[in-house]
């Protein structure tokens, strides 16, 4: 199967990717996610929703059935348990919930609320093809055509254009311009079922 990223062009050097941040996630600040309804309700002590990472956990170090995700995901749109549409991106593109960018995540969001609250139907895969493309992201080194890798946020959702008029047949999605501090928001959210890709830490 062709990949979702032929298109791109690897036109720089790639060096060793920074190393993660350590977690700046408590468990008082996810049940302050939990009173505000972005994250489930803990139901089960041996087999919670979500769980803090622990303080000596400098990256993440998951238990068996668990992803890494991020606060800002959950205010930016992700749903848990995540979509059937969000599991369907995670495979397509070939990525793991972490590699999400922020932005990516709203415009999923957004892509399944105009099918779902103006259309009438589920997210539509051949309209989300026909619209959108993956691109990954590598951050910038302060060198010339050195760029290195990251962790966390290394997959953009981008509108096609070329020479279409689809970005003028969709409506306008407004994008925050600052995430800061979000890669230090991590955590540990519960795989219901293994239906999200397996974190690899890749």
């Amino acid at each position: 199967m062709r990949s979702p990223f032929s298109h791109l062009k690897m036109v720089v050097r790639l060096v060793a990717a920074d190393d993660w941040r350590p977690s700046s996630m408590t468990e008082r600040r996810l049940l302050e996610l939990e009173r505000e309804g972005l994250l489930r309700p803990r139901t089960s002590s041996s087999w919670p929703e979500w769980i803090a990472p622990a303080a000596d956990h400098r990256e993440p170090r998951l238990p068996t059935g668990y992803v890494v995700s991020f606060t800002k995901f959950h205010h930016h749109g992700l749903g848990a348990p995540p979509s059937r549409f969000m599991r369907a991106l995670c495979h397509h593109y070939g990525v793991e919930l972490q590699h999400f960018s922020p932005n990516a995540i709203t415009i999923a969001a957004v892509f399944a609320a105009v099918c779902e609250g103006y259309l009438g139907m589920m997210p539509h895969w051949d309209l989300w093809l026909h619209l959108y493309r993956g691109e990954l992201f590598n951050a910038p080194t302060g060198t010339t055509g050195v760029r290195k890798p990251v962790l966390a946020g290394c997959l953009n959702l981008v509108l096609k254009t070329g020479k279409t008029d689809r970005p003028r047949k969709y409506i306008q999605v407004g994008l925050s311009s600052n995430h800061a501090g979000w890669v230090s928001q991590w955590f540990y959210l519960r795989n219901d079922d293994g239906l999200l890709p397996a974190y690899t830490g890749a």
